[in-house]
């Protein structure tokens, strides 16, 4: 079953402190090896460590540091939908990824505003209801 989350903030406030000057999100060890990983394989593409401008995703097929292309992020996601309905993930949380377009999850719960948090709500009980309607098996 899928877990429903609450807001964990008031709107607008800030899970930590950020000074003016400063430009500091906080991220788990996981988080901080996979950007440990893409500026790996930035370095081996392009031979140079990636710049304050350069994208942390890049496009592969390309000589200079680009971002992925509109088209290749929208196959990421739906591979990624993909992985996920084949798995044991509840389909009350691929489809609230499918129609919201993020993943909630313990880790970036508190990042997310009140409104992302209760889009996610809306589709997960939206999702139940058409199963209970038995528009969706």
């Amino acid at each position: 079953m899928a877990k429903r989350v609450a807001p964990r903030r008031a709107h607008g406030e800030r899970s930590h402190h950020v000074d003016k000057d400063e430009n500091i999100v906080p991220i788990d060890h996981e988080t901080s090896e996979i950007i440990t990983q893409q500026k790996k394989l930035f370095r081996e593409k392009f031979g140079r460590e990636p710049g304050p401008e350069d994208p942390l995703f890049f496009d592969p097929g390309v000589a200079t540091p680009q971002f992925l292309s509109v088209e290749s992020q929208e196959e990421v996601w739906k591979s990624l939908l993909q992985a996920a309905a084949d798995s044991e993930i509840d389909p009350a949380i691929v489809y609230a990824m499918n129609k919201t377009g993020r993943m909630v999850t313990e880790a970036n719960l508190e990042f997310l505003s009140d409104w992302e948090l209760q889009e996610w709500n809306d589709a997960v009980n939206e999702f139940r209801q058409k199963v209970e309607a038995g528009e969706i098996q």
